[in-house]
């Protein structure tokens, strides 16, 4: 998902702003994912249930979903989306979830007592929900603690991973998960003053990132941090790795003729899905889809949204 921040607010019952999830390109990933009642569906990335939501109301009360996500704590929000929906819409379709990565979904289907899937859905990214918290470490927007690992149980912090990267490896991460044209800089400046004081804070950090660019690269229409935070969040999560093993889990656990649908926020995200796609199915998005004009006035985090589908060869056979 954007780096950028939240999709919009609503009231709490406390009378405060609470972030709102919205779901990127829901419409398009219903449609290409053609669900039906009774089907089984994965939904590896449930962040707050945005896409579960639907989901759940499409395949019925004879469907079943099986969520999976990284961050227990997010887990809470889509726990109680999912019931209060089903529950209204009177689906009643089966829920579970767990606190898994999605490269683990055949773990969660044994759990089920499932070996395969008729669906499964990946939206990949960073969960406005974890950009709003600042204690999460993910954002520059408000200070926090330099964390930004999505699951919390994992060793190594954003903190830890800046401490002890060479500057090769700072340079090179940022300029290859960050298209960051300035890496070089950032990372010798980071280098230099990890020597002096550790670099603990999201806001020291973004703050290093804008005293090394040169005075015209800081004032761009995103923000001069949003690159090298997008590098480092990847680093530590190992998202293209894991990324890599969700696409063979996804691959492994689907029926004969079941749809993989992946919504990426990254060119080598979507790159590493458009060749899997078309070594391992029968491709079904040509190209991929991208958010309407309706879309980015309402929801500007989906500007960087690719969605794309595939149906196991089985079927095509």
């Amino acid at each position: 998902m954007d780096e950028t921040g939240t999709n919009g607010s609503s009231k709490g019952s406390d009378g405060s702003r609470q972030p709102v999830h919205l779901p990127v390109l829901l419409r398009e990933t219903l449609a290409v994912l053609e669900l039906r009642e009774g089907l089984v569906v994965v939904d590896g990335t449930v962040g707050a249930g945005g896409h579960g939501r639907a989901i759940v109301q499409a395949i019925g009360p004879s469907g079943q979903l099986v969520g999976l996500d990284r961050d227990s704590e997010i887990l809470g929000s889509a726990r109680a989306a999912l019931a209060a929906d089903a529950t209204a819409a009177g689906a009643g379709a089966r829920i579970s979830l767990h606190h898994l990565s999605y490269a683990r979904m055949r773990e969660a289907l044994a759990e089920n007592g499932l070996t395969s899937c008729d669906r499964v859905l990946l939206d990949l990214g960073v969960s406005s929900l974890q950009l709003d918290r600042p204690e999460r470490g993910f954002s520059f927007m408000s200070d926090g603690p330099l964390d930004m690992r999505m699951d919390a149980s994992a060793p190594t912090t954003a903190a830890d991973w800046l401490a002890t990267a060479s500057e090769k490896e700072l340079a090179d991460t940022i300029f290859q998960l960050g298209d960051e044209r300035y890496s070089r800089r950032i990372a010798r400046s980071i280098v230099q003053i990890r020597r002096a004081t550790p670099i603990v804070r999201t806001r020291q950090l973004a703050e290093i990132v804008m005293a090394a660019l040169p005075g015209a690269a800081r004032h761009l229409r995103i923000h001069p941090a949003t690159r090298t935070f997008q590098a480092i969040r990847m680093a530590v999560n190992d998202e293209l790795g894991e990324l890599q093993r969700g696409l063979q889990a996804a691959h492994d656990c689907l029926v004969p003729g079941g749809r993989l649908a992946v919504i990426s926020f990254h060119s080598h995200e979507d790159r590493l899905v458009k060749h899997f796609l078309r070594a391992h199915f029968a491709v079904v998005t040509k190209k991929p889809i991208e958010a309407s004009a309706d879309e980015l006035r309402s929801n500007p985090r989906s500007r960087s949204a690719k969605l794309r589908c595939g149906i196991s060869r089985q079927e095509a056979a």
